[in-house]
């Protein structure tokens, strides 16, 4: 008889197909909490313009007005998405441009959002500068979603042995225990954590009610410097 194969998934296999998990949960969230509900609430707007047209034109008008706007919203919330899953900006120029340009997609982000880059220019290795690119993605989509917050504060920080990425928020903040995995707030967290633990760094979260939150990453880069 033929001995059966045992397929053991390497380490580094294991993480990226964990990777591709996390993003394909975190795409079906975002898909159905922007898109999705603004395009059944256009759908909505269409039938009921249909169904008063004749009986009352205006009325009709009003809402298929309003159904447009909800279309331009869904179509710049799926433009930020699409460029969100593959920021080419970020293989190209490195982390600092496309921090940049993520903080300036006004439709997804809101126009409060600043970014400053200090330290040394050089580029990251891709593994860190994609690590760090998810992780200031993620808590933007926590602090627009979740904080009320009416301004954020991206700073990147690269030294010579670290990189360090800070997301501040003024928005509504909340208990340290909501951090608690069991607690729900936001499935993000778990995996903005796991980013930096991956590559041998740490991702500290504070808040506080009506203090705004803090998500601080740390990243080693003496070992993934690319030569």
């Amino acid at each position: 008889m033929t001995a059966a194969r045992v397929h053991v998934r390497s380490p580094q296999r294991e993480r990226l197909a964990r990777e591709r998990e996390d993003e394909r949960r975190r795409l079906a969230r975002d898909l159905h909490d922007g898109p999705a509900q603004s395009l059944s609430a256009a759908v909505f707007g269409v039938d009921l313009a249909l169904a008063t047209l004749e009986r009352a034109p205006e009325s009709a008008r009003e809402e298929l007005l309003h159904a447009r706007e909800l279309l331009r919203d869904a179509l710049n919330e799926l433009r930020a998405m699409m460029f969100g899953l593959r920021p080419r900006l970020l293989e190209e120029k490195g982390l600092g441009p496309a921090l940049e340009a993520l903080a300036g997609m006004a439709p997804l982000w809101g126009p409060g959002v600043t970014v400053a880059i200090t330290g040394q220019p050089n580029r990251l290795a891709d593994d860190v500068e994609l690590a760090l690119y998810r992780i200031a993605q993620e808590a933007i989509t926590n602090a627009r979603k979740h904080s009320a917050a009416r301004e954020i504060h991206v700073i990147l920080n690269v030294g010579a042995e670290s990189a360090v990425l800070s997301v501040t928020d003024n928005g509504q903040g909340f208990p340290p225990r909501r951090l608690r995995p069991t607690a729900g707030h936001g499935e993000g967290v778990p995996g903005m954590r796991e980013r930096a633990e991956l590559l041998g760094g740490t991702l500290q979260i504070e808040s506080a009610p009506g203090k705004g939150t803090q998500v601080l990453a740390t990243l080693p880069l003496a070992e993934h410097d690319e030569e």
